[in-house]
């Protein structure tokens, strides 16, 4: 039930996402997917291309840490 429920979360978020971004406002959106149980295709959805960069899968959170510096790096970036 719980799954479910996020699921229907995140294909709300996912379309506001898409009118902001399709209204043409500067918008990266990354998207992270804790634990293997993620519906991938949907997040890929959601996130702003290049895809590759902006969907982070990691297998739980304890292993957050380890994507800090790509997070930093990604949205300090962004525009540049």
């Amino acid at each position: 039930m719980m799954m479910m429920m996020v699921m229907m979360r995140l294909q709300a978020e996912g379309a506001a996402l898409r009118t902001v971004m399709s209204a043409g406002v500067p918008t990266q959106v990354v998207v992270i997917g804790i634990t293997n149980d993620v519906n991938e295709t949907e997040l890929q959805s959601i996130a702003s291309p290049p895809i590759s960069s902006n969907v982070i899968l990691v297998p739980g959170f304890p292993n957050l840490g380890s994507i800090e510096q790509q997070l930093v790096d990604q949205c300090c970036n962004y525009g540049r």
